[in-house]
């Protein structure tokens, strides 16, 4: 915990050397973990100015993986650090003089502090209570620099790295944020809204293509400038529809905050499902976009695409469909979609023409309260009540993800006026069949599909955890057959 300790302490004739060592091993691990500090920071940036991103042509989101396993490649290290000094004291007999020195004092702070972050990363710790997670990780990586600086010298050069990179994420982010003042929240369902933000008057001047399909941005109200934690994905194409769209959930954080920032309802309380749509004009401060999208392959080039989503994880895919389709004939395209109810994808079929319908298939679960006919001209009871008990996030994974479909004769039959329905080509009252998906993809080959240049396939998925995961099963399957295929499972892992 100090350099020059081994100055400072009494040592015996014969552990000389086995002291020196000893110490050498104990310093050792601390300067290692110092020394990649800039890199942890830096695996944190979300810029298009990130070296590692320009390098590598990863999104933050998807580096985000590698700064949590750096992270605790560096807290292991420090813990051995901490461990092995602490056990150098006791055995000389130096405790109780050492705990009262500062650099010791410091020490202890920042393994404390790293144990801190360690802890509420965790997977199930910082997915349950994020807002507590977020609070923590900034505060006390802000306050880790000062502490390691005044810990030992020998690490300043690290720490001012690290505060150097600090400086620049604040700094581009900042520049990339603009404030609207005349974003509009759509209050669709009761836990479902739509926010619509004309295009910043930088983006709707260039240009230059700045928004590229599947990307995400992050929202904060000025009031809450500092509170942008959640990334929202942009569910249309701004450039051509002249406004960005984003469709979320309303839950706890910033969702829930957004909601009652625009409404009159008390903050303990959603407001019930018969409450009519409520359209509110509210100031956003907008950052992005950020996302890997634009470092995506040409998509025309290969024979076939499957894009699967579930839920509002269509706000990922249907805009890289929506681009797909404006680009090259429909070919053999198909669009997967799982939704819980019908109104669930009436945001969906706004963006889309005759040609973008022709590709959609909809898997709608929640039968009990939709009344689901499979032929072209289906209909469904209006509006009905949302389960008010219903739990968690839109894409979190269900069970049964893989079962075969419903029997539709067990569906009830119709008894109210029929609401106006988008026009799939087909819809189904169940949830997909994944692995019957995507042997129907593989399986369906052209007369050359064995010749030169083989047959090239593409598959997206934006949904639930269990949904990525089904879809990488059955598709690996197909990959050690020897087939070509770019797969890509968007998720956010925090």
């Amino acid at each position: 915990m100090s350099e020059g300790l081994d100055d400072k302490e009494p040592k015996g004739k014969g552990q000389l050397y086995a002291d020196d060592d000893y110490l050498h091993l104990t310093k050792r691990f601390g300067i290692i973990a110092g020394s990649q500090l800039p890199l942890h920071y830096m695996l944190a940036l979300k810029s298009s100015w990130s070296p590692i991103s320009y390098l590598t042509r990863l999104s933050h989101e998807e580096l985000n993986p590698y700064h949590r396993a750096l992270g605790r490649i560096i807290l292991s290290f420090l813990s051995l650090h901490a461990s092995f000094y602490l056990d150098f004291f006791i055995q000389k007999s130096l405790l109780t003089k050492r705990i009262r020195d500062p650099d010791v004092i410091l020490g202890l702070l920042a393994i404390t502090a790293f144990l801190t972050l360690g802890t509420t990363a965790l997977t199930w710790i910082r997915r349950k209570y994020y807002f507590l997670f977020f609070i923590i990780h900034v505060t006390t990586s802000i306050l880790l620099l000062p502490i390691l600086y005044f810990h030992v010298s020998h690490l300043r050069i690290y720490i001012l790295e690290s505060a150097l990179i600090y400086i620049i994420l604040i700094a581009q982010r900042n520049i990339s944020t603009q404030t609207i003042p005349n974003a509009k929240i759509t209050h669709m369902s009761h836990k479902l809204l739509s926010i619509t933000i004309p295009l910043p008057p930088s983006s709707a001047k260039s240009n230059k293509q700045i928004y590229h399909p599947g990307q995400h941005i992050y929202l904060s109200l000025p009031s809450h400038s500092k509170l942008r934690l959640n990334p929202f994905t942009i569910a249309n194409l701004p450039e051509k529809d002249t406004h960005i769209r984003l469709i979320v959930r309303t839950l706890n954080g910033t969702t829930r905050l957004l909601y009652h920032h625009a409404s009159s309802t008390p903050k303990t309380t959603i407001p019930p499902p018969t409450s009519p749509p409520k359209i509110t004009n509210i100031p956003l401060k907008v950052e992005g976009p950020y996302g890997s999208t634009s470092t995506f392959p040409n998509l025309t080039t290969y024979n076939r695409i499957l894009f699967v989503a579930g839920g509002v994880g269509a706000t990922f895919t249907l805009p890289i469909y929506r681009d797909l389709i404006s680009q090259a004939s429909r070919g053999n395209i198909r669009f997967i979609w799982a939704v819980k109810k019908v109104e669930d994808a009436a945001w969906g079929f706004e963006y889309l023409d005759d040609k973008g319908m022709e590709g959609v298939e909809l898997y709608v679960s929640n039968t009990s309260n939709d009344t689901i006919r499979t032929d072209r001209n289906l209909s469904s009871d209006a509006r009905r009540k949302e389960d008010e008990e219903e739990e968690g996030m839109e894409l979190q994974e269900h069970a049964g993800l893989l079962d075969h479909a419903t029997d539709p004769s067990s569906l009830p039959s119709s008894s109210s006026q029929p609401s106006t329905l988008p026009p799939f080509q087909t819809i189904y009252p169940h949830r997909p069949d994944l692995k019957s998906i995507v042997n129907e993809v593989f399986s369906t080959e052209t007369p050359d599909s064995f010749l030169y240049p083989p047959t090239k396939t593409a598959i997206l998925v934006c949904g639930p955890a269990g949904m990525g995961a089904a879809v990488r099963r059955e598709v690996g399957v197909w990959i050690g057959s020897g087939r070509e295929v770019w797969l890509h499972c968007e998720e956010f892992g925090w």
